[in-house]
C-alpha cells in the first residue's frame, strides 16, 4: 500500500478563555523541528491562532482514503483537546510518486 504525506489545514473558530490560553501555551514560536511528518501526526499553529496545520503519514489504498483518515484523526485530536475549528482542507503527496533527481 502506498504511503501519503497528508496536510490538513483549518482555522480555529474563535477560541476563548481557558481554551485560548491552552492554545497560546502550545503555539509555535518559529520552531521548525515540528514540521516533520509522522504516523502519529503533529499539529502546528502560530501565536495569532488564525489557522493550523496537521501533518501526518498515512498508509492507504488511495489518496481519498488517506484524506479521509487524516481528516478523521485531525478532528478527533481537536475535539479531544477542546479546540474549536472550521474550514478543514486536505492535501497529500504520495511518496511512491516522488522522484529524486540524480546528479
Amino acid at each position: 500500500m502506498p504511503t501519503y504525506r497528508v496536510l490538513v489545514r483549518g482555522k480555529f473558530d474563535r477560541p476563548a478563555g481557558a481554551v485560548r490560553e491552552k492554545l497560546l501555551a502550545r503555539a509555535s514560536d518559529g520552531d521548525l523541528s515540528e514540521l516533520s511528518f509522522s504516523e502519529t501526526g503533529s499539529l502546528t499553529f502560530p501565536r495569532h491562532l488564525g489557522g493550523f496545520t496537521f501533518r501526518v503519514l498515512v498508509t492507504a489504498d488511495d489518496a481519498q482514503g488517506a484524506h479521509e483518515h487524516a481528516q478523521l484523526v485531525t478532528m478527533e485530536l481537536l475535539d479531544r483537546e477542546g479546540y474549536p475549528y472550521r474550514d478543514l482542507t486536505v492535501s497529500s503527496t504520495c511518496l511512491d510518486d516522488v522522484r529524486t533527481a540524480r546528479r
